[in-house]
């Protein structure tokens, strides 16, 4: 169906009220939503639980949701200002250090070492992060640990593809800079 369906079609069906329509938008969004927020905190049930809230807030709402040009850049937003309403009620942090999974050492001693060195390393890329501005951090997010390509966050931000560019270019700069120092 989606292939025969335009973006702009599939949104207003789905205020009209269209129940396959809404499922549509969620299958085909909700992986990538549910990842961002699974990078953002390691907390699986505030992820759900924000993203469950996300979808009934759409239904409730969508006979008064205007117009969209990209259905993952509404929600993308959406979702964002969800989660990270949340996060400051429960006065949670975003905490880089919880990206990494453990990994395998022969003995205790090698895992003792690096876990170390990981603490150390991860702590001086959270150091280096909180030098960037918000949306600094925000697109290197979406391009390194989302994997989404410049002209994906062109979607998703209200920003133009060269400037996503030069927050990339900046954003790396400065942490190498300050990873060094």
């Amino acid at each position: 169906m989606r292939n025969e369906v335009t973006e702009m079609e599939l949104w207003t069906r789905f205020k009209n009220g269209d129940k396959e329509s809404f499922k549509e938008i969620y299958y085909e969004h909700y992986m990538f939503l549910y990842n961002y927020g699974i990078k953002t905190t390691s907390e699986n049930n505030l992820v759900e639980d924000c993203l469950q809230d996300l979808f009934l807030k759409l239904w409730k709402n969508r006979e008064n949701l205007g117009e969209v040009i990209s259905i993952k850049a509404y929600l993308y937003r959406a979702y964002v200002r969800i989660l990270f309403d949340a996060l400051k009620k429960s006065k949670r942090v975003l905490d880089f250090n919880e990206l990494d999974g453990e990994t395998e050492t022969s003995s205790i001693e090698e895992n003792i070492i690096h876990n170390q060195s990981q603490t150390e390393f991860k702590t001086q890329i959270n150091k280096a992060l909180n030098q960037l501005s918000k949306r600094h951090r925000q697109v290197l997010q979406l391009h390194y640990l989302d994997g989404l390509s410049y002209k994906q966050i062109e979607e998703i931000l209200p920003i133009k593809y060269q400037a996503i560019r030069n927050y990339v270019h900046e954003g790396l700069k400065v942490m190498r800079k300050k990873m060094v120092s």
